[in-house]
């Protein structure tokens, strides 16, 4: 004699209910250990100091630089004309 229909769904609705239920309490004590917990990491504001015009942040005013939107140092070697300068190294000194 076989299980019927009605006992195989209630036998697999048990055995679910019986696996789901402590997984979610293990779930839920872990939310509740993080909500209490103390966060791992502080954000900090970290200031920097520019220039009030100065729109790339090269440190050259926007009103002298002649490439206001692209910052001079972002190869490494500075003028004063704002503008990136491509410098080619030799090697030699």
């Amino acid at each position: 004699m076989g299980w019927t229909r009605n006992q195989q769904i209630t036998l697999v609705v048990v055995v679910l209910f019986l696996i789901t239920v402590p997984v979610l309490w293990q779930i839920s004590s872990v939310r509740a250990a993080q909500a209490t917990t103390e966060p791992a990491e502080t954000m900090e504001t970290v200031s920097t100091q520019q220039a009030p015009d100065d729109y790339d942040g090269d440190g050259i005013p926007d009103a002298t630089d002649q490439c206001p939107q692209r910052p001079e140092t972002e190869n490494g070697f500075q003028d004063d004309d704002g503008c990136p300068d491509v410098v080619e190294t030799t090697g030699a000194s």
